[in-house]
C-alpha cells in the first residue's frame, strides 16, 4: 500500500517539516562513507559511552537515494499535521524523542553491532503514531495496484506498525532496522496523546 496524500487540511505553513526534508536532501547530497561512520549510530559504540550525540545525527543520514525518497515522502504526507498541532517545539521534541528511542532499541537488539545506523525511519514511526492517535479516522488515499482507497488513518498505520512489529520478532536480517521503527513508534505515542488533548477543530478526525 503506497500513501499518495490524506484528507487534513493544515493550518499553518510546516516549516520544520520542509526544513528537515531540505537538510536531509542536502546532507545526503555531500554524503561520504566517512561521515556515515562518524555520525551514524554504532551500537556497540554506544554501549562503550559513546555515540550519544549520535542518537539524533544517524536520522539525518541515509543509505541511498530510496532510503531517503522513502523517508522524506513519509514526512511530507503526514509531518504537517503533526507538526500543525503539537507546534514548532513539540514537533522537534518529538522527532528528537523517536531519533533517540529509535536508536536506543536497535541497540538493545543488536548490541554489538559495529554496523552505522542510518535513516529518519525512527523519528518518522514517531511522527506516524503521533498522527494515528490524534486524526484516526483521517482519510489516507491509498494505492494499491492501480486502485486509490481512502483508508483510516488507524487502520493503515496500525497495520504498518504490526507489520514492523512481526519482522522485528521474527529477526529476519533483510538490512531494514524494524526495531529502531518500533521504538520510534513508542516515543510518538505520549506526544500524540498530549496532541489529542489539545484537540480543538478536529471534527470527524477524532472519532473512533
Amino acid at each position: 500500500m503506497f500513501p499518495i496524500r490524506d484528507d487534513i487540511p493544515s493550518r499553518t505553513v510546516p516549516l520544520l517539516t520542509w526544513l528537515v526534508i531540505v537538510v536531509s536532501a542536502v546532507i545526503f547530497l555531500f554524503e561520504t562513507p566517512e561521515m556515515i561512520h562518524r555520525w551514524g549510530f554504532v551500537p556497540a559504540r554506544f554501549w562503550m559511552g559513546k555515540d550519544e550525540i549520535n542518537m539524533i545525527t544517524y536520522a539525518f543520514l541515509h543509505g541511498n537515494i530510496f532510503h531517503i525518497f522513502g523517508n522524506m515522502y513519509y514526512l511530507y504526507i503526514f509531518g504537517d499535521n503533526v507538526e500543525d498541532r503539537l507546534g514548532k517545539i513539540g514537533f522537534v521534541s518529538l522527532f528528537i524523542t523517536s531519533a533517540i528511542l529509535g536508536a536506543f532499541f536497535h541497540a538493545l537488539a543488536h548490541p554489538h553491532s559495529t554496523a552505522p545506523l542510518v535513516g529518519a525511519s525512527g523519528a518518522i514511526s514517531g511522527i506516524l503514531a503521533a498522527y494515528m492517535i490524534m486524526y484516526p479516522n483521517a482519510g489516507i488515499y491509498t494505492a494499491v495496484w492501480w486502485w486509490i482507497y481512502r483508508v483510516p488513518a488507524y487502520y493503515y498505520i496500525g497495520l504498518w506498525i504490526a507489520i514492523q512489529y512481526a519482522y522485528a520478532l521474527s529477526g529476519v536480517e533483510s538490512g531494514v532496522a524494524w526495531w529502531a521503527h518500533v521504538g520510534g513508534f513508542v516515543g510518538g505515542i505520549p506526544f500524540g496523546i498530549i496532541g489529542r488533548l489539545l484537540k480543538d477543530d478536529g471534527g470527524d478526525y477524532w472519532d473512533m
